[in-house]
């Protein structure tokens, strides 16, 4: 699905690459489908979006001025090290030129079934002020392999066994910095 139209309101989908047919369960990237959801409007809302098993990132938000509120998503199962991690393939991608997005509970789960696979972040995002994150989320459900962070680097990974790590607040040091030296013109 692709949004390229301004002052949009999604709400509720879910965008899933079957992880099985009627001959059982998807092997070996069949099935492509690269990314569930491409935002390039600005002033776009996103609520309850869900992105599951696509073989590229599963969502890329480029538009300015975005804004989403809880996404889940599931990394493929029967992708390879090589051929997804390898890649830096991720669950939510806000893109690099994109100066302002707030994202509200976004969630990367990891299941990789068939091969021992290791991402190494579930969200990628520009690390500037107009940029920020509260209570995103990376989840072990089971399986091989895992995710090693949740934005960038920062915040726990998950391997091994189920469990769920949290990094509540992603560039809010940008934003005080920011705040800082607006608030050091006006004491001047």
């Amino acid at each position: 699905m692709q949004v390229n139209s301004d002052n949009v309101v999604i709400d509720n989908v879910w965008l899933w690459r079957a992880d099985h047919d009627v001959a059982g369960p998807v092997k070996n990237s069949r099935n492509p489908v690269e990314t569930g959801l491409i935002v390039n409007g600005d002033n776009v809302i996103g609520y309850g979006l869900a992105c599951e098993h696509t073989l590229g990132d599963m969502l890329v938000w480029n538009g300015e001025n975005g804004r989403s509120f809880f996404y889940q998503s599931e990394f493929p199962y029967d992708v390879t090290q090589q051929n997804y991690a390898d890649k830096g393939y991720v669950a939510f991608r806000i893109g690099d030129n994109v100066q302002t997005h707030h994202g509200v509970g976004i969630g990367g789960y990891s299941f990789f079934r068939d091969y021992d696979v290791e991402i190494k972040t579930a969200i990628a995002a520009p690390e500037r002020p107009g940029i920020t994150l509260a209570n995103s989320l990376v989840v072990f459900l089971n399986g091989k392999g895992g995710i090693q962070s949740i934005v960038d680097g920062q915040g726990p990974g998950v391997q091994g066994k189920f469990g769920v790590k949290y990094d509540c607040d992603f560039n809010n040091h940008v934003q005080l910095q920011a705040l800082n030296s607006l608030a050091e013109k006006f004491l001047i």
